[in-house]
């Protein structure tokens, strides 16, 4: 469960007004500023979660938080609030992440806090409790270039790796700390999406995404020579940003064998403000 919650907060995923209607979001043109996002997750239908990122661009430089916490019936079986940050610099094509910090709680008893920090090509991790880093090593060289979850989230959202034939980007190259994994997406088709909520209402960018393991801890399901389900997500092009827009996901969902789990966005809060370095 936890490490389904921290994939949807993945992918689960700047003074302008929330979109409180089916209002146009190509009416929204800042450059920098803030993007705040939020998402309500669901199996079977039935809302378990919520996720937000609330994000931070200037020219240079970007700073993020996220906060996921169960709800519902499920919160009877498996309590989890998680509470992450991140900040670096955006340059040409790639992000470079400065710090990424971790707190994960399931009780008072039960809580796990992980710190990476990124320097000259290399990450360093610190957690507590501490975990047995070699048993799964990562070496300095497959580190190089990653960036930590939120620092991927924002990556995809900035459209740092998407272009007219790759929309929803291209890969997003991980290091969470304890493991080395690429998220990639595959295009395959523009298609309508109308959310419940009424955020939007238009065409979107039909898209695949593949966890690819590199190397260190092996979640679960690969350890137990299984492979990760089909993960597919809507993206919608949001006018502002260092690049002239963001890579919005507008619902994701994958369908495992004991059934579907979805993400939807509920809150797409967007504002300007002037560029700073």
């Amino acid at each position: 469960m936890r490490k389904l919650g921290t994939s949807l907060v993945l992918l689960v995923a700047l003074s302008v007004p929330a979109l409180a209607g089916p209002a146009k979001v190509a009416d929204i043109v800042p450059q920098y500023g803030t993007l705040s996002l939020a998402y309500s997750i669901a199996f079977w239908g039935i809302p378990f979660g919520q996720t937000n990122y609330d994000g931070r661009f200037t020219d240079t430089g970007y700073s993020a938080r996220s906060h996921f916490q169960t709800s519902g019936i499920v919160s009877m079986f498996w309590q989890a609030i998680i509470d992450a940050t991140a900040n670096g610099r955006i340059a040409q094509h790639r992000l470079i992440p400065n710090e990424y910090d971790s707190y994960y709680r399931r009780s008072e008893e039960k809580k796990e806090q992980l710190k990476v920090t990124f320097a000259n090509g290399d990450a360093t991790t610190f957690a507590d409790p501490p975990y047995n880093m070699t048993q799964w090593p990562v070496t300095a060289e497959q580190k190089r270039d990653a960036v930590d979850p939120m620092s991927a989230v924002t990556l995809i959202l900035a459209g740092v790796k998407a272009d007219a034939a790759n929309p929803c980007g291209t890969v997003a190259p991980v290091f969470d700390g304890r493991r080395r994994y690429d998220i990639t997406f595959s295009y395959m088709k523009d298609e309508p999406v109308k959310l419940a909520s009424g955020l939007y209402n238009g065409r979107a960018h039909l898209c695949q995404l593949h966890y690819n393991q590199i190397a260190g801890f092996k979640p679960k399901i690969l350890k137990e020579g299984k492979a990760f389900p089909p993960m597919y997500a809507d993206f919608a092009d949001v006018p502002g940003g260092a690049n002239g827009h963001y890579v919005v996901a507008l619902k994701l969902w994958s369908a495992l064998s004991w059934g579907t789990v979805s993400a939807e966005l509920t809150r797409l809060q967007v504002g300007s403000e002037a560029s700073r370095g």
